[in-house]
C-alpha cells in the first residue's frame, strides 16, 4: 500500500495544478502592481489564511517592501497610502470584512485574496485576486480522512496549500520587477532567532 504522505502530497498537488489552471495572470499583475504603489502594506487572514499570510508579510519584507501583519502592537498607523491585504476563502470572514471596511474609510485601498468574487470582501475591495479551493476532478483519498468539500479542515487546508504558493508566485514576481537578488532577499532575512 502506499504511503499516506505519498499519496497526500500527490492530492495536493493535483489540486493546487487543477486551481492554478483557473488564476488569471492578468489579476496576479495588477496585484502586483497594487502591492508596489502601497507606501506600507498591511496583511490579515483568520485559520490556515492567517498563517500563511504572515508569511506572505515577511517575505514582502525581504524583497525590500514594508509589510506588517495586523493585530501587532508594533504596527504604525494606517494612511491612505497603504495597502490592506485581507485573505478570507469565502470572502465572508467578519473580522476581515470590519477591518477591510476600516482601512477604505482610512483612505488605503484593499486588495482582497478569496475564492469568492463576489464576496462581501470582494465586493468592497479595490482589487480582488480569486484563488480556488477545489478542483472536483481531484479523488481526495487521504485528505477526505479529515472531511469533504463541505468541511472547514478540509477546504482550509487546500486553501492555505493554494495561496501559499500563490504568495510565493507574487514574491517571485515582485522580486524580479524590484531588481532585488538571492544575496539581497537573504540579507534582510532575520538572524537573531
Amino acid at each position: 500500500m502506499e504511503k499516506a504522505h505519498t499519496q497526500m502530497l500527490e492530492e495536493f498537488y493535483q489540486n493546487g495544478r487543477g486551481v492554478f489552471e483557473k488564476v488569471d495572470e492578468k489579476e496576479m499583475k495588477f496585484a502586483a502592481d497594487t502591492i508596489l504603489q502601497a507606501k506600507k502594506i498591511y496583511v490579515l487572514g483568520i485559520g490556515h489564511s492567517g498563517f500563511f499570510g504572515r508569511i506572505f508579510a515577511m517575505k514582502l519584507n525581504h524583497v525590500g517592501l514594508k509589510a506588517y501583519t495586523v493585530f501587532d502592537e508594533i504596527n504604525p498607523p494606517f494612511d491612505k497610502e497603504d495597502l490592506f491585504i485581507a485573505i478570507s476563502q469565502s470572502g465572508g470572514t467578519k473580522t476581515i470584512l470590519a477591518l477591510a471596511d476600516k482601512a477604505k474609510k482610512l483612505g488605503g485601498r484593499v486588495l482582497a485574496v478569496t475564492s469568492n468574487r463576489d464576496s462581501a470582501l470582494g465586493r468592497l475591495s479595490d482589487a480582488v485576486l480569486v484563488i480556488g479551493m477545489v478542483d472536483e476532478r481531484v479523488e481526495y483519498r487521504v485528505l477526505s480522512k479529515i472531511g469533504d468539500i463541505k468541511n472547514q479542515n478540509f477546504l482550509g487546508a487546500l486553501f492555505g496549500f493554494n495561496i501559499f504558493i500563490l504568495f510565493y508566485t507574487i514574491i517571485i514576481m515582485l522580486a524580479e520587477r524590484l531588481g532585488e537578488s538571492a544575496d539581497s532577499i537573504n540579507a534582510r532575512h532575520a538572524n537573531l532567532q
